[in-house]
């Protein structure tokens, strides 16, 4: 029939109780309003380049089945202190660890333990058709402009877990929460409040397909093996006076990037990055403004690591 409307779909994901092992979804697992979904399967074609009397090709073979998911949501939070946002599943499966106080706030930090990662089952429902990933792990990118909500890019890789024709979820329990503008941010970096009108970050997280001959699909899961975020804004240019950009990047010095979306109890997104090392300074124009485009690395800020981003709900 071919009436499929690409304006109808949803995304459902959950927390897997054993890593790999597909487990079921519904509508409460499609909490997340999304934007510009994209379903991407890796199946590569194993060519038999046989010789014979004829310049004809063989039948190819369908080998190793993996998928990519990506999307789009809004950074916000669940309207109430304390209570994870919908979003903190799939933070938790980008290598975030999730610390919870009751009525306050909910705080994401990267983790390191594997085994603290959690793997997802995933699937996008497109009116009446469903494709579906297990064993999943993500990366995760920010971005917001003065004036607009910052906005989450998810990117999960996992195993294939098939193409089928089923009705499209109806999504319960979704947030009405609305997501507060890049505004009054009070921007900082190393104390001192540049003027910028975007800023930007990549988890850089390495997401390397874990194989498995036993599995249908070649594969069990994705591993989360390396991380290296890195990010960009883009200030006015200064004296050296005022802050010394070119003096800080070359002398590697860090300090401390903080800024926020603000808002009312349980929807205040406070992002603060303890050791932002600059990394590379481009010159820019901002309608007669000069401005430096500032690329950045989150660095450790301890010996023990895992404390180079935090993003606090409260």
């Amino acid at each position: 029939m071919g009436r499929i409307l690409s304006n109808r779909q949803v995304i459902a994901a959950k927390v897997e109780t054993t890593e790999g092992a597909a487990i079921s979804l519904a509508g409460a697992d499609a909490n997340n309003l999304i934007m510009e979904p994209k379903f991407d399967p890796d199946v590569p074609m194993y060519e038999r380049t046989f010789l014979d009397n004829s310049l004809s090709p063989q039948k190819a073979i369908a080998t190793t089945r993996m998928a990519r998911l990506s999307f789009k949501v809004e950074c916000k939070g669940s309207g109430a202190a304390g209570t994870a946002p919908a979003l903190g599943k799939l933070l938790k499966a980008c290598g975030f660890g999730e610390t919870i106080v009751a009525s306050t706030s909910v705080t994401y930090a990267p983790i390191s333990a594997l085994a603290s990662i959690p793997t997802l089952s995933l699937a996008i429902y497109k009116d009446g058709l469903r494709k579906a990933i297990k064993g999943a792990r993500g990366n995760v990118k920010y971005s917001a402009k003065a004036g607009e909500p910052g906005m989450f890019e998810f990117e999960f890789v996992g195993v294939y877990d098939g193409t089928t024709d089923v009705a499209i979820l109806t999504p319960s329990g979704v947030e009405t929460t609305v997501p507060v503008s890049l505004l009054s941010a009070t921007f900082s970096i190393a104390s001192f409040a540049a003027f910028v009108s975007q800023i930007t970050f990549d988890m850089g997280n390495t997401l390397t397909p874990r194989g498995d001959i036993n599995q249908s699909s070649g594969y069990i899961s994705t591993l989360l093996t390396k991380r290296n975020p890195k990010g960009s804004f883009d200030p006015e240019d200064e004296l050296v006076a005022t802050h010394d950009f070119y003096g800080r990047w070359l002398a590697g010095t860090t300090g401390a990037l903080t800024w926020k979306h603000p808002g009312s109890a349980g929807n205040i997104t406070t992002f603060t990055v303890p050791a932002c090392q600059y990394m590379k300074m481009g010159e820019g124009d901002r309608n007669g403004i000069a401005i430096l485009n500032a690329d950045f690395l989150m660095a450790r800020n301890s010996i023990g690591g895992d404390d180079e981003l935090s993003i606090a709900f409260t």
